[in-house]
């Protein structure tokens, strides 16, 4: 149809005109999954957190983000109405048991 409007020296509808092909967005990948969109399994957690950085960063790492990263990994796996007092009686009862070790 294209060519015979051409031909007759008529101008063709936008709606008809072969429209360039639409540019791929390129998407920025997240950690999970790699360029060619197949997804890669979670690398585990580490057993402990890290001991470098700032002496505020080590003293967290050191002391609470153990502790916590449990926590909110239960918070997870239970998924509870009111996980914040929920965390916040599993951290308590962490406390009291390093504690008293």
């Amino acid at each position: 149809m294209l060519l015979i409007l051409i031909v007759h020296g008529m101008k063709p509808s936008p709606a008809i005109l072969p429209s360039a092909a639409t540019p791929t967005v390129q998407r920025t990948a997240t950690p999970s999954r790699n360029t060619n969109g197949v997804i890669e399994a979670p690398s585990p957690l580490p057993a402990k957190a890290a001991t470098h950085g700032a002496p505020a960063r080590r003293y967290l790492n050191e002391k609470v983000t153990g502790v916590l990263l449990e926590g909110m990994k239960r918070l997870a796996v239970e998924q509870p109405e009111d996980p914040l007092r929920v965390l916040g009686e599993y951290l308590l009862q962490r406390s009291k048991e390093v504690e008293s070790s």
